[in-house]
């Protein structure tokens, strides 16, 4: 049964695609806006395919979920029709404005992490996470949005907290951590 659940942290900004940047120690830095999702999943094995690396679970209110197993789990063999699985996962984000000399330096650092636990079945978790550094072009306080230009491309974001970017200003940075962290366990 799936069970998402959300919280915000501070404030609202709608980051589809927010690009940041990197800090020296002289530079600033202000957390302005941060959310979390957590969604889990759990049920009964109906149908594991190891060389699609798709399972199928029946969960308690009797719909079926298919999931593509990631290549991280090496046990794939070890799943079994009738097994119970429970997966959560947490998606979480938290975007700083940068000031300073070095406000507006421009890239993307993505880590990986995946840790294992021991036992017949598969279960451990697995982290990504992305730091996204950016540059703001453009604020428009009138119509509440940001424009941003990041390692890739330039977004124009719009701000739900007027107040979020009162001093915000052109060639302040902005620094988007995004972490997802899943943890997965057959039984």
């Amino acid at each position: 049964m799936q069970k998402p659940f959300s919280l915000l942290v501070a404030g609202a900004l709608t980051l589809a695609g927010a690009v940041p940047m990197f800090a020296s120690a002289a530079d600033t830095m202000t957390p302005v806006a941060g959310s979390a999702t957590l969604t889990e999943l759990s049920g009964e094995v109906v149908v594991i395919n190891t060389e699609t690396r798709l399972m199928t679970l029946k969960t308690e209110d009797g719909t079926f979920e298919v999931l593509r197993i990631p290549p991280e789990v090496e046990r794939i063999k070890a799943i079994k029709v009738g097994d119970k699985v429970t997966i959560s996962e947490t998606e979480a984000v938290l975007v700083e404005i940068e000031k300073g000399r070095d406000a507006g330096s421009m890239g993307a650092v993505p880590e990986q992490s995946v840790e294992r636990e021991e036992g017949t079945k598969p279960a451990g978790t697995m982290v990504d996470k992305l730091t996204l550094y950016g540059k703001v072009l453009e604020v428009d306080k009138a119509k509440s949005e940001v424009t941003v230009q990041g390692p890739n491309r330039t977004v124009t974001l719009k701000v739900e907290d007027p107040a979020l970017i009162k001093d915000l200003a052109p060639g302040d940075g902005v620094i988007a951590r995004y972490v997802r962290v899943i943890t997965g366990k057959v039984e």
